[in-house]
């Protein structure tokens, strides 16, 4: 990472010699900073990092002397992400310098840089674990020296980006007993554990032999110390084991996607209520089948005999009728 767009500021302190054994010096020496680099490009909180400052004496014919640069940060403006903040500032807030030097102080020195010389110099930098994402700005303050000793301060400054840890955890998929043709809740809870907050977050459910009423469901922004939960009703369509799994797709603040899946495994059983064919429709059993089957020349036999006999007693008393009617005849 390199940038040239520095803002520069300059003082110029003339000693006071009222002997003016010191003259003023008319072509004054500057100093800037003529490139810089970030190694990593995105420094992560947590992590080390360095800084590489390359410094340029633009006089063509004075040089510089005692040469002391010093890094200090500045301001910040952190990345604020989505809805479902968790609180306000919590602990992760940042006041006051998120970078400390590592096994050196925050000032280097140099002797002399010589006209149209540069000089570069490494510093070694940690970010604090709890820093958010954000883009920092560090000053570089330089104060060095003429060759008539005047003396000069020039702050100059420079960007640099952090991002955060982006990370997730779950909780155990929770599936109650699952019966074929009958609907059964799933629900997961998803929380943000990491550092950053994250965008475009989407969860979806994946598998074979069983219906879904929502198989996907998007959160968006995600913040940082935030709880979502993904939740479906699914209706399993035969009997056996049943796999499946959950996919969570999201970005952090660097724009990477990251993806992450888990699996689930549950026993499917029969109905309790009612046996059902492999698209979840009731169906008679064989054995019901086959004893309807086994019974039908009984009922049939059964139906004719009572009918014979309904003719039979009809045509009795019929018979019975008609002789009684005889004999009152003949009387």
């Amino acid at each position: 990472m390199e940038n040239n767009q520095v803002e520069n500021t300059t003082n110029f302190n003339k000693q006071d010699d009222s002997a003016s054994e010191q003259a003023q010096i008319r072509n004054k020496p500057k100093l800037i900073i003529s490139s810089y680099k970030i190694q990593p490009k995105m420094v992560e909180a947590g992590k080390d990092f360095d800084i590489i400052l390359t410094l340029y004496n633009t006089n063509a014919q004075n040089a510089i002397f005692n040469l002391k640069v010093s890094l200090d940060q500045t301001s910040s403006t952190e990345q604020v992400s989505g809805n479902n903040q968790a609180g306000s500032e919590t602990a992760y807030g940042n006041e006051g310098s998120v970078f400390t030097p590592v096994e050196r102080s925050n000032t280097f020195y140099r002797s002399a840089i010589y006209p149209w010389n540069y000089s570069t110099e490494t510093i070694k930098m940690n970010v604090l674990p709890n820093t958010k994402a954000g883009n920092y700005q560090m000053s570089v303050n330089f104060e060095y020296e003429d060759y008539l000793g005047n003396q000069y301060q020039t702050t100059e400054s420079i960007g640099i980006p952090v991002v955060a840890t982006a990370a997730i955890s779950t909780s155990d998929i929770n599936i109650d007993e699952l019966f074929v043709g009958e609907d059964t809740n799933v629900s997961m809870n998803i929380y943000n554990t990491g550092k950053d907050n994250l965008t475009n977050f989407m969860c979806k459910v994946e598998g074979e032999g069983f219906d879904v009423d929502e198989n996907s469901h998007f959160i968006g922004n995600f913040a940082q110390g935030a709880s979502e939960s993904f939740s479906f009703n699914m209706n399993p369509k035969k009997e056996g084991p049943l796999k499946g799994k959950i996919i969570l797709t999201y970005e952090d603040s660097k724009g990477e996607v990251h993806k992450e899946e888990k699996t689930f495994k549950k026993q499917v059983q029969m109905s309790q209520n009612e046996n059902v064919d492999e698209n979840g429709n009731p169906i008679e059993s064989t054995e019901q089948v086959e004893q309807d089957f086994n019974m039908a020349p009984v009922i049939g036999i059964g139906s004719i005999f009572l009918i014979v006999l309904l003719i039979y007693f009809i045509r009795k008393r019929s018979k019975k009728k008609k002789n009684k009617e005889l004999d009152l005849d003949e009387n």
